[in-house]
C-alpha cells in the first residue's frame, strides 16, 4: 500500500527535472496576458501541458478582442499550443476557475501573476508557477540556454514585479555558476 505524506515532500533533482518537464498547469488571464505580451506565450506553452479555464478564455479572447495578445491567445489555441477545459459554472472570475479546475485533479500547479491569488494558493499549499519562473524551470529542464532566459526575462520584465525579476535573475545567474 502507498505511503500518504502529509506534507509537501522534497524532491531530489532527478524527480523535479523529470517533473517539470511533463507539468500540467492550469493558467489564468493575468498570467497568459503577461507571458503573451513579453512575446513568450508559445515558448511556455511548447515547454508545458497549458490548460485554461472557459472563464479565461472569455475574459482573454472573447472579451479583450482589441488587444493584439487576444489574437495571439486565439492562434495558439488553434494550433493546440493552449487547451481549453470544457465549461465550469458558478465562478465570475479567471482565477476562481483555474483554482476549481485544478481542484478537479490531474494538474500540477497554477499560473499566474496574481498578488491575491498567489497568496491564497499559498495558504491553500497549492503549488503555483509565477511567469518569470517559467524560464528558470525551462532552464533547468534545458528546454532553453541562461543566455536566451536572460533575454526573455528582460522581455517579461515591465510586466512583472522588481521582486519576482530580480529573484528570477539571481537564480539564473546562480545557476550559471554550477548552482541549483
Amino acid at each position: 500500500m502507498a505511503k500518504t505524506l502529509s506534507s509537501p515532500q522534497k524532491l531530489d533533482v532527478c524527480t523535479l527535472l523529470v517533473t517539470i518537464e511533463h507539468m500540467k498547469i492550469v493558467m489564468d488571464s493575468d498570467c497568459l496576458i503577461k507571458l503573451a505580451k513579453a512575446g513568450l506565450k508559445e515558448t511556455v506553452c511548447s515547454g508545458f501541458t497549458v490548460v485554461i479555464p472557459q472563464l479565461v478564455k472569455k475574459e482573454v479572447v472573447d472579451n479583450g478582442r482589441a488587444h493584439p495578445e487576444s489574437a495571439v491567445v486565439a492562434a495558439n489555441m488553434e494550433r493546440g499550443l493552449l487547451s481549453v477545459a470544457r465549461e465550469s459554472r458558478g465562478e465570475n472570475i479567471g482565477e476562481d476557475a483555474a483554482l476549481k479546475l485544478y481542484r478537479k485533479g490531474g494538474f500540477d500547479a497554477v499560473a499566474s501573476d496574481d498578488h491575491r491569488f498567489l497568496k491564497k494558493l499559498k495558504t491553500m499549499g497549492i503549488a503555483y508557477v509565477t511567469p518569470g519562473v517559467f524560464l528558470f524551470l525551462m532552464t533547468r529542464n534545458n528546454k532553453m540556454s541562461i543566455a536566451e532566459a536572460l533575454e526573455k526575462l528582460e522581455a517579461l520584465a515591465p510586466f512583472i514585479s522588481r521582486d519576482e525579476y530580480v529573484v528570477v535573475k539571481l537564480k539564473l545567474e546562480a545557476y550559471r555558476k554550477g548552482g541549483r
